[in-house]
């Protein structure tokens, strides 16, 4: 009898720990602000919230076999070493995740679609491309530059700076207005020279941006009136395009 409740009790806590890292993730995946903790703990939290699944589903072992096997296989895949895209399609794949984000309300610090920032939408944009085009191309390596973009967060300003060699340096220019836009490739970004806003250029003389003055994403045409098309700019490129010069 004493045994069968503590068993009773076991499975009681280890069903509200599941419960707990389940929403925590469904937290994380909303809440458009992060840290460096809650990354961390959303880290640990994954491979908790599968290998607590699989023993709440003991008892079906064909399901509980499968999610075994699916986590197995993304663990391995992982692992696997890939290589570096030299493709136009990162690029092209970048280019619509950005425009998929046109209209998000603008969040300072904001990194996901309920709310985003400036840096955010640039570094999310090249995430989502990363890792739909590491399941498209089975490339882990590309999956696992995605992780270091949404693990380390960074600034206009820290991106303008050269932060973990994220990007580089084209050339700088009076205004956006003034570029021509023939050296331009797609995907290239504008950080203002102060480092308090960055653009993104998506080609035919637009750029998206996430505007904390619109307060929202939205693109707009060169010439424009809009401030940010009015002040000293760099042109940077992302490393990734750079050293495997995808144009």
């Amino acid at each position: 009898m004493l045994s069968k409740f503590f068993k009773l009790l076991k499975e009681s806590i280890l069903l509200q720990c599941w419960v707990i890292l389940l929403l925590f993730i469904v937290l994380m995946c909303f809440v458009p602000i992060s840290n460096g903790y809650g990354r961390l703990f959303f880290v640990i939290t994954i491979p908790a919230f599968w290998a607590s699944s699989i023993y709440m589903l003991k008892n079906y072992k064909i399901i509980a076999t499968v999610l075994f096997g699916l986590g197995i296989a993304f663990i391995l895949f992982l692992i696997l070493p890939g290589s570096e895209s030299k493709n136009k399609s990162l690029r092209v794949s970048y280019i619509n995740s950005l425009k998929s984000y046109e209209g998000t309300k603008y969040i300072w610090g904001g990194e996901n679609r309920i709310g985003i920032d400036c840096s955010g939408l640039v570094r999310n944009g090249l995430i989502n491309a990363n890792i739909k085009q590491s399941f498209l191309t089975f490339n882990p390596k590309l999956f696992r530059n995605a992780f270091k973009l949404w693990w380390y967060d960074c600034s206009a300003k820290a991106i303008r700076d050269g932060y973990k060699n994220f990007a580089n340096h084209k050339f700088k220019a009076k205004t956006i207005n003034d570029i021509d836009t023939s050296k331009l490739n797609i995907g290239d970004i504008a950080v203002t020279t102060g480092g308090s806003h960055i653009l993104a250029y998506i080609g035919n003389n637009k750029w998206i941006e996430a505007d904390p003055g619109i307060r929202k994403t939205v693109i707009i045409k060169t010439p424009s009136k809009n401030p940010w098309f009015n002040m000293p700019i760099y042109i940077l490129e992302w490393s990734q395009f750079t050293e495997n010069n995808i144009k």
